[in-house]
């Protein structure tokens, strides 16, 4: 067990602090920079060279963000098909599955109820008698109270 309480943290360490850093800038920063000039350098070439009309790059713009999203929601369908199917398979087997589960929590419900009848019966059992005696003893008093 840790006697360290639980908002306690170390205080950073510059020396892991600033090579994480420096892999951050290698990994992830660097590949993003070097897509974004390569698109850039790409894109003035083309409009230095006058390579194609406004029309053609908007077409071509048009069928690059298109077909992603059609792959992507391609994807999605196939996925919500998939788990339709295994939901529909799943509902179906829950009935058989479940079943002897109920069965079982019934037989511990009952063995319960059993169990709580035999532990009370003992205490209820007297208390019953001297109530009934009581009631009796209440009752045959009154037949000889003169009223």
């Amino acid at each position: 067990m840790s006697l360290m309480k639980p908002g306690f943290r170390r205080p950073p360490n510059p020396v892991t602090q600033a090579a994480f850093r420096r892999q951050v800038r290698r990994e992830v920063y660097l590949p993003i920079g070097l897509t974004l000039l390569a698109i850039g350098l790409l894109v003035a070439a083309a409009a230095a060279v006058s390579y194609g009309t406004t029309s053609a790059w908007a077409d071509t713009m048009l069928i690059l963000l298109a077909v992603p999203t059609a792959i992507l929601l391609a994807v999605l369908l196939a996925v919500l098909v998939a788990g339709s199917y295994l939901l529909i398979r799943l509902v179906r087997e829950i009935p058989g599955l479940t079943s002897g589960l109920q069965q079982g929590v019934d037989r511990v419900a009952g063995a319960v109820q059993r169990g709580s009848d035999a532990a009370s019966r003992p205490v209820i059992a007297p208390r019953a008698i001297a109530a009934a005696l009581a009631q009796a003893g209440r009752s045959f008093r009154s037949l000889f109270r003169a009223e």
